[in-house]
């Protein structure tokens, strides 16, 4: 063995070398406190010297297939390496962040984490020039406090007599009782601990890069960029733009009407900020924002991050690369784009919660359809919000309501000019009866006269049910329904039919519509649902007002389904808001609507209940867990790991899918299974006799039927919508 590896072709000590350099730099940019930034680089020069063992040696030299944990292994040198520092420094005892960051940055902290493992065979023979040449990095890096290496190496040597993981059992005298050093830094300042991590792992991951530059992980000349983007339109900035622009608060507050170039505003507001995370609601609109921002900044500066972001980067670049996958879905990228969803489970620890929340804290954050929310999804985001505040907050709808804004910290508001709310684009009538007895023949009369129609029902059965009239009854041919029970696939091909809508077609559409596509119809029509909703619906209708007054027909009467999702006293509420409307409402007459559905909402005992709930969720997993990132094996925990109360869903494969997924796995092509996924309600799978969680698939089964034009079939009426739940 002529000398140590990290990698088959990357001698130990260079890569060692190279994560500590990067880490300096990384260190510096984040405005380390100065005991931070010698933990960091601590962490960063030792963190793989657990690799100097013979089966980690003989595993990278392709002789064996597994090797002792390298991370356990490098902990007897890093803890007593914190150690002696702290008494040099007079560091408060039992400070043990880079102990704690060598140690989980392979496997997240945990009660169980390397228990059981045994003694590792380290080749001392090669540790005391490899310490010295690591001694003199740090030195050379002003990293100060350590003994000579001799000194160093004889403390050494009781720590690695027996195995590492007993030291994380061993009992130790903390803030006046015992712990386990497990315990100790499962106690840790989650914050420091937090950013330590976050520069060992990105300069690790950097250092394995093709291009190990921190500027790939920083935004530079954002300013410019979206000026030049602005400016390619030819036409000059609106008042509210150029408002934003100025804005140096900050908060931002952002209103304006769909179609008016509320996004450039944000974009302008944000300017030269060192990172930008763009939070919105849904896959869907997180996906196209990707896209359009990768026009604006470059496609290499993007990230991407929600639950099938690896899927959606394969898939539109051929390729995956590593950055483009891990760094997007930690926030590393220079701008990300991400669900909300992946902001708030990064504050109930799920895995990588550490280099989220760091960059997040000094980042610009956008809020994009705030409105979107319901109260317990809202009480986990101002939890969030009050323990980390982001560099800088926007705020941004083009409803914002005022009952919502005033949860918030305070920002600056900037607002469309008057004029732009003046804009009529639709032509409201309540009719009696109900969508399901009486929409079709409206919606096949206007398409009759060529104009494309956008029908919207609340529930999946509904719009099924009218697809399925649509189709036998009147024979409509030019025709298409989209709902969330589609496998994923099937739904990006329906998404691709709805965005191009032709004369006479006719979509029968779910709340996936509401704030998931970029379309522009004829005409709506659709059940009664809450006013936010509706307005959402109509903005999906003569989009960006160009045609004359467009049709929308409400249907006052509701669903038995309807009153499950939404309540009867909000539909009510709704209607008695919708019927002193005009017949043909200004975006501000609309705006208003939304703004006094709010007032009544907010104000409910109900809704404050949801809100508060999610506060205490939070504030209670945080203070629970500490430096651990969430056991999901834990009944308990797994429950509370939702960023949505009552709308938690689970993906499931249907059976006529099985032998394609196989097929999938044989042919190296498994990033390719979330096609064959179509996600349904968790409390459907308590019907065990629909779904089997079919061993060698990795992935429940279900025999419910599957058709390409009509989606997932329910249960049946033993299976019913359970008030609160959003069967979109």
């Amino acid at each position: 063995m002529a000398e140590l590896l990290a990698k088959p072709d990357v001698p130990l000590l260079a890569h060692l070398e190279e994560v500590t350099r990067l880490g300096a730099e990384l260190a510096e940019r984040m405005r380390l406190p100065a005991f931070l930034r010698a933990k960091a680089l601590l962490a960063c020069a030792l963190h793989d010297l657990g690799k100097g063992t013979r089966d980690f040696q003989d595993h990278v030299r392709d002789k064996r297939k597994r090797a002792y944990p390298h991370a356990l292994a490098s902990l007897p040198f890093v803890l007593l390496a914190e150690n002696l520092m702290a008494q040099h420094y007079g560091w408060a005892g039992h400070r043990l962040e880079a102990t704690a960051a060598v140690l989980t940055h392979h496997s997240p902290l945990g009660p169980e984490l390397y228990k059981g493992f045994g003694k590792p065979d380290y080749v001392l023979e090669f540790f005391p020039e490899l310490l010295g040449a690591i001694w003199a990095l740090l030195d050379s890096h002003n990293v100060k406090g350590l003994p000579e290496v001799a000194t160093f190496w004889r403390r050494l040597q009781p720590l690695l007599v027996n195995s590492p993981a007993g030291l994380l059992d061993e009992s130790l005298p903390f803030d006046g009782e015992n712990r386990t050093l497990r315990g100790i830094l499962q106690s840790q300042p989650t914050e420091d601990f937090a950013r330590v991590k976050t520069v060992l792992h990105l300069s690790d991951w950097l250092a394995s890069a093709k291009t190990p530059e921190l500027g790939r992980i920083f935004l530079s000349g954002g300013a410019s960029r979206a000026e030049a983007h602005v400016q390619r339109f030819g036409a000059p900035l609106r008042a509210f733009q150029k408002k934003a622009a100025e804005t140096r608060s900050e908060v931002l507050w952002l209103r304006a009407p769909t179609g008016t170039g509320k996004t450039e505003a944000l974009l302008l507001w944000c300017g030269d900020t060192e990172r930008l995370i763009y939070l919105l609601p849904t896959q869907a609109t997180t996906n196209a924002m990707w896209k359009r921002l990768r026009r604006i900044y470059g496609e290499d500066a993007i990230g991407l991050a929600h639950g099938r972001a690896g899927y959606v980067i394969r898939h539109e670049a051929e390729e995956e690369p590593m950055d483009a996958r891990l760094f997007g879905s930690v926030f590393a990228k220079p701008v990300t784009v991400a669900t909300l969803d992946q902001y708030l489970l990064a504050h109930l620890h799920g895995r990588h919660w550490e280099e989220r929340r760091t960059l997040a804290r000094r980042a610009t954050l956008v809020l994009d359809e705030i409105h979107a929310y319901e109260p317990y999804t809202l009480g986990l985001l101002l939890e969030a919000l009050e323990r980390e505040r982001p560099g800088r907050l926007a705020l941004a709808s083009a409803t914002l309501p005022d009952s919502l804004l005033q949860l918030f910290p305070q920002g600056e508001l900037v607002e469309a000019e008057p004029d732009l709310w003046e804009r009529s684009r639709h032509r409201m009538e309540l009719r009696d009866g109900t969508l399901l007895e009486d929409g079709l023949d409206d919606a096949v009369e206007f398409a009759r006269q060529g104009r494309s129609v956008l029908v919207v029902a609340n529930t999946v059965h509904d719009a099924q049910d009218l697809y399925r009239r649509l189709q036998e009854v009147y024979s409509w041919p030019r025709r298409t329904l989209l709902h969330s029970r589609f496998v994923f696939r099937d739904r990006r091909a329906k998404e691709a039919q709805v965005e191009s809508p032709s004369p006479g077609m006719i979509v029968i559409a779910t709340q996936v519509v509401e704030v998931s596509l970029d379309i522009s119809y004829d005409v709506l029509v659709t059940e009664l649902a809450p006013v936010d909703a509706l307005v959402q619906r109509m903005g999906r209708v003569n989009r960006r007002g160009e045609q004359k007054l467009a049709p929308v027909v409400v249907y006052r009467q509701w669903s038995r389904r309807s009153a499950q999702v939404y309540g009867r006293e909000l539909l009510c509420w709704s209607l008695e808001i919708l019927n002193k409307l005009p017949g043909a409402p200004t975006d501000a007459d609309l705006v208003e609507a939304v703004h006094a559905l709010y007032r009544h909402v907010t104000a409910t005992e109900g809704w404050q209940r949801e809100l508060e709930e999610g506060r205490r969720t939070l504030k209670e997993v945080r203070e629970a867990l500490g430096c651990c990132t969430i056991d999901l094996s834990d009944e308990k925990m797994r429950q509370r790991f939702t960023a949505r109360h009552g709308a938690v869903s689970v993906e499931v494969l249907p059976a006529e899918f099985v032998e394609e997924l196989y097929r999938l796995r044989e042919s190296g092509e498994e990033w390719r299974i979330p096609e064959l996924l179509v996600p349904v309600p968790v409390y459907w799978l308590r019907q065990r006799e629909f779904f089997t969680a079919a061993e060698g698939l990795r992935c429940i089964q279900t025999s419910l039927p599957y058709d390409p034009d009509y989606g997932l079939r329910e249960p049946g009426e033993g299976a019913q919508a359970v008030k609160g739940f959003m069967l979109d």
